[in-house]
């Protein structure tokens, strides 16, 4: 008999339909010669500091730093019945070989190889991977399965990468706080983006606003225009140019070709879901979770925007099976022409590594999308309209740049007129604007008028989840290490499959806040940056490390080696740090949000919750911050206190997994 053990109950039912296991069980599908269970993702952690030694529950300088020789695991307590299913079935006689179903990726080896480890199970194991819940997918893939251990070196780096977090969370964590008196949670990959978002914070309150004043002259058929800084000149070239000829110094044109942006990999789907449809990055990643399961879209947490060779055929079918749905306007159906499809643009086997980019499944239909609910529903429409642009014929216009001088003062007058509209259709209509008539160089024109308009500089804008989630992606590009620099290319601070938690943790712990749209740093993120030495906030400590977990998963690097720099990192930091110990206490400014409405006090805002300031022995007033999944923002706090409700909220997540809004 053989054991499936895939990450989600939805995941090992949609496996059990492939192989026949119809008989549920408690925790377990059987039957044809399978079981089919499931881990309800990790349900084995690293243990605590007190598990090692009871003294180490006290959080004291002294006993730092904590690096423990060999690493204990703990079952989780709420998943604890779930664990107990997978060790009775992995220790069943007739069970002589376990597949690993969980998430094709680092972190699924790793869920599934802690319950193995945990079990003390020695039987063979093989490995799914796959990247569609479509039953031809999964049934590919059991046909395909390679020796478990072929994945070691993949589950080395997960191990790796676990061990090491645990190792700066408990130790930098502890350091600081008991330097501050207060609790300050650190993390290798989440105080990197509080320092992201705290120092454009810092570029907004110290930017000093540079007046400068733009020239428009009017030659009767086209606008020319300069920039200069100061206002005495521009008054005096309005004067001097007005009713003057202007020359045509040099004339450029330019045929420019430009393609459709690639497919989306999970970070580009969460900006533009952001940006488009206001969803933070932990919504997107819960719809198309559900889109996964639903089977129509294919695996989501993936870092590629491209897909294999071997696909090439299915998505052109993928493409002319969407055509043939009535979700697509019937003027881009009518329009879309298939011939002007080049599947290269999206093909590159080099850019996939575990999962290739997202996609509609064959399995999509009108009758499944209106079974949808709104948000899932815009969400797949963004997928559906990108890989039908991804590869279409591209946008080409010619671009015109005249240089014109009137009086000695050269101006610029710009022109872009369409060739071929291409991928752009699926936007919507482009309109031919701003073409510049016909002219030569020598050529002159009459200035009818010169207008001067007064501007100003303008201060970076503050971070939405839309260009954090680029910022954290693209971390790399302001350091000068190129090596460096290569191992954040397309990585970053955290993974796409990650990034989504960080923020969402961030704001949780209290150091950054949703106003809208907009995420700020709170005063407590201000402090904490200050006192921190710039190895644990900066970038490059992420980079040096994901680029050697990548060369643990490939073989050049070993791990022993890895977590061996790890630990004296972390041994540095502590001996560096409490050298000269703080006296003062890290202050946080409690902010008062409203009254309170059983004894009329100030409400104000902690980490976990708004409540009443008098504390635990007081009335007991709280609203937390987290209610089904969904942060609950100061802004809906002040709504509920001053009106008794909040606005509509979209995005709660259901005990079983659905969303909802309130």
């Amino acid at each position: 008999m053989k054991l499936i053990i895939a990450e989600k109950p939805s995941v090992a039912r949609e496996i059990a339909k492939v192989v026949g296991a119809a008989k549920g069980e408690q925790g377990y599908l059987t039957g044809n010669g399978y079981i089919v269970s499931w881990c309800v993702g990790h349900l084995i952690s690293l243990a605590p500091p007190q598990d090692y030694d009871e003294n180490l529950k006290k959080w004291d300088l002294a006993l730092l730093p904590i690096i423990p020789q060999e690493y204990k695991t703990v079952i989780s307590e709420g998943t604890k019945s779930q664990y107990n299913v997978l060790k009775f079935l992995m220790e069943k006689p007739e069970v002589e070989e376990i597949v690993c179903a969980t998430d094709a990726g680092r972190e699924g080896e790793l869920i599934f190889r802690l319950v193995y480890n945990k079990v003390g199970c020695k039987k063979p194991f093989q490995r799914l991977w796959i990247s569609s819940m479509e039953e031809k997918s999964i049934a590919e893939g059991l046909e395909n399965m390679l020796d478990g251990r072929e994945y070691d070196r993949l589950y080395e780096a997960a191990a790796c990468r676990q061990r090491a977090d645990w190792l700066v969370g408990i130790n930098a964590t502890r350091l600081f706080s008991s330097i501050y008196n207060q609790t300050l949670n650190i993390g290798r990959v989440q105080t990197p983006t509080v320092n992201i978002i705290v120092k454009r914070q810092n570029e907004i309150t110290n930017f000093l606003p540079k007046e400068y004043f733009i020239l428009s002259a009017d030659l009767g058929e086209f606008i020319a225009k300069t920039r200069v800084e100061e206002k005495q000149q521009a008054e005096q070239i309005a004067k001097t140019c007005t009713g003057k000829n202007a020359v045509i110094k040099s004339l450029e044109q330019k045929e420019q070709k430009e393609n459709s942006p690639p497919l989306y990999d999970l970070t580009t789907l969460q900006r533009d879901c952001n940006r488009i449809l206001g969803l933070t990055a932990s919504e997107t990643l819960a719809v198309a979770q559900l889109l996964y399961e639903k089977k129509l879209l294919t695996y989501p947490r993936t870092d590629s925007r491209y897909l294999t060779s071997h696909m090439e055929s299915s998505t052109l079918k993928l493409i002319e099976h969407l055509l043939a749905q009535n979700v697509l306007d019937r003027k881009i159906r009518e329009s879309y022409n298939i011939s002007k499809v080049t599947m290269g643009r999206i093909i590159n086997d080099k850019k996939v590594s575990d999962h290739h980019a997202i996609i509609p499944t064959q399995s999509f239909s009108d009758e499944a999308f209106e079974q949808l609910s709104e948000t899932e529903q815009s969400v797949i429409e963004l997928v559906i309209a990108r890989v039908m642009s991804a590869p279409y014929e591209p946008f080409i216009f010619t671009a015109t740049k005249a240089i014109i001088e009137i009086e000695g003062v050269e101006f610029t007058a710009s022109g872009k007129e369409i060739r071929q509209i291409g991928y752009k259709f699926l936007d919507g209509e482009i309109k031919e604007t701003n073409i510049l008539p016909t002219m030569g160089e020598g050529e002159t024109f009459s200035v009818l008028d010169v207008k001067a308009e007064a501007k100003k500089t303008e201060p970076p804008k503050s971070f939405t989840e839309d260009t954090l989630l680029s910022a954290m992606e693209t971390a790399g590009k302001l350091m000068e290490d190129e090596e460096l620099k290569e191992a954040l290319r397309g990585k970053g601070l955290g993974t796409p499959a990650t990034r989504a938690d960080i923020i969402e943790r961030i704001i949780k712990t209290g150091f950054v806040e949703r106003e809208k749209k907009n995420l700020k740093p709170t005063s407590k993120a201000f402090e904490l940056m200050k006192l921190l030495p710039e190895i644990i906030k900066d970038a490059e400590l992420t980079a040096q490390w994901e680029k050697e977990l990548y060369d643990i998963s490939c073989g050049a690097m070993e791990s022993e080696e890895f977590m061996k720099s790890v630990n004296l990192f972390v041994s540095q930091l502590v001996a560096e740090q409490s050298k000269n110990p703080a006296t003062a206490d890290f202050k946080t400014q409690r902010v008062e949000i409203g009254k309170c409405p059983i004894c009329g006090g100030a409400v104000v805002e902690y980490p976990k919750s708004y409540s009443c300031a008098t504390g635990k022995g007081g009335d007991g007033f709280a609203i937390w911050k987290t209610v089904a999944g969904k942060t609950i923002t100061q802004n809906h706090a002040k709504q509920l206190l001053i009106n008794g409700k909040t606005s509509f909220i979209k995005g709660f997540t259901s005990k079983a997994g659905s969303l909802f809004d309130a």
